[in-house]
């Protein structure tokens, strides 16, 4: 199966002297266009009021328009990245390949300043599944960036790699439920970051009493961990030139070895146009200087993540990952488990963080709220931890 996905939003905001905020919708993005919808906007208002004076330059110019590439060409390019994994077997139940694009303009205008931004936001993404005695097994690979629809691609290896996590023999007997050292694929990293941050990091998260008394406990990060959350790191997936607010936008340090001194305070809106809330945009983790194969000697390698759970009242946390690999004096042993859990608390395992790979991968996340897309992405290396590893519970 293969799909392609566009949105484009269109929405114009306007804040009063008296911190109101009013909103129009228009399909028309041409100079007089915009004015039209100002001019229903400022009601009374003179039309000299009205005259925003030269943009400030032309929308990066690097950026193709996707509304210049047909169907059939987007069509095309899913084909081809289909057509690049030569090793489909008999097992694969299901396969698919996407193409999501989030095409979006966005001005800011204030008083002797008019700010404007195109975001193109891609993601192509694999899914393959293979069937396992009773139970399906799911493994997916993606890559989000903003720029060009062509910009970046899957390799071939993560294509490969694909395939072959869903067609991976799985281990028969239980998983031994109890503390291991484990190391975090970037892809179940960026996911334990993205929860940490959001539950801890944000202005709206520390006015919550119980966040506030954690922080102020003085319970320490692991003096390994530099995070920087940076919009203005070019072609990530959560990178802009300003925040829905009409802040330009720059890096805040979050946590440098290990002291936080920040927080993320830039308001974003879900498709640019939901209700205004606080989310990272590009969070960074510094890399360390062991590379990522040597990172663990005995315990598990998790990958494949799947869901996040945290309540903020109590730091509890759980992270479920389609599998976890065992690896014995440096070495993986062929053994693969389904279906484990991560559990602990947040602030917990972030003090008591390990070693970070020098190498580093950058992963995009998307989902949306009342319908529209969310986006922000999370650059980290491969993490080493200890924590208790469980098999995922399962209704009864």
């Amino acid at each position: 199966m293969s799909s392609v996905r566009a949105s484009r939003a269109r929405v114009l905001t306007v804040r009063e002297k008296s911190g109101v905020l009013r909103e129009q919708v228009t399909n028309d993005l041409s100079r007089d266009g915009v004015l039209a919808a100002v001019r229903e906007l400022a009601g009374k208002a003179k039309p000299a009021d009205l005259d925003f004076g030269a943009p400030p330059g032309p929308v990066e110019a690097t950026v193709p328009d996707p509304d210049l590439v047909t169907d059939d060409e987007m069509l095309d390019r899913v084909a081809a990245l289909v057509a690049r994994d030569k090793g489909l077997s008999s097992r694969i139940v299901y396969a698919a390949a996407a193409i999501d694009i989030d095409d979006s303009r966005v001005w800011s205008v204030a008083p002797a300043r008019m700010l404007e931004q195109r975001l193109v936001r891609v993601r192509r993404s694999l899914t393959r599944v293979a069937w396992h005695g009773s139970r399906p097994f799911v493994s997916e690979a993606t890559r989000a960036w903003t720029g060009g629809i062509d910009a970046q691609d899957l390799t071939d290896d993560e294509i490969a790699a694909t395939r072959d996590n869903a067609l991976a023999l799985l281990t028969p007997q239980a998983f031994e439920d109890g503390e291991r050292a484990f190391v975090l694929e970037p892809g179940v990293a960026a996911a334990l970051i993205d929860a940490g941050v959001r539950t801890l990091l944000t202005s709206e998260a520390q006015r919550r009493p119980e966040v506030a008394r954690r922080l102020a406990s003085g319970q320490p990060v692991s003096e390994r961990v530099t995070l920087v959350d940076d919009p203005t790191v070019a072609n990530a997936y959560g990178s802009f030139r300003f925040d829905d607010r009409g802040a330009v936008a720059n890096p805040t340090t979050l946590i440098d070895k290990g002291r936080v001194i920040g927080r993320v305070e830039r308001g974003r809106r879900p498709g640019h146009v939901g209700r205004t809330e606080v989310i990272p945009s590009h969070l960074r983790l510094a890399g360390g200087t062991v590379a990522a194969d040597a990172l663990l000697d005995n315990g598990m390698i998790l990958e494949g993540h799947t869901s996040t759970l945290v309540d903020p009242a109590s730091d509890r946390f759980v992270i479920q990952v389609a599998r976890a690999r065992e690896q014995l004096g440096g070495h993986r042993t062929g053994r693969m488990f389904a279906d484990i859990e991560l559990v602990g608390e947040l602030t917990k395992l972030f003090s008591t963080l390990g070693e970070l790979s020098k190498e580093t991968r950058s992963i995009g996340v998307r989902d949306e709220v009342d319908g529209q897309p969310r986006h922000r992405s999370i650059e980290t290396p491969w993490l080493l931890g200890t924590g208790l590893l469980r098999q995922r519970r399962r209704p009864a």
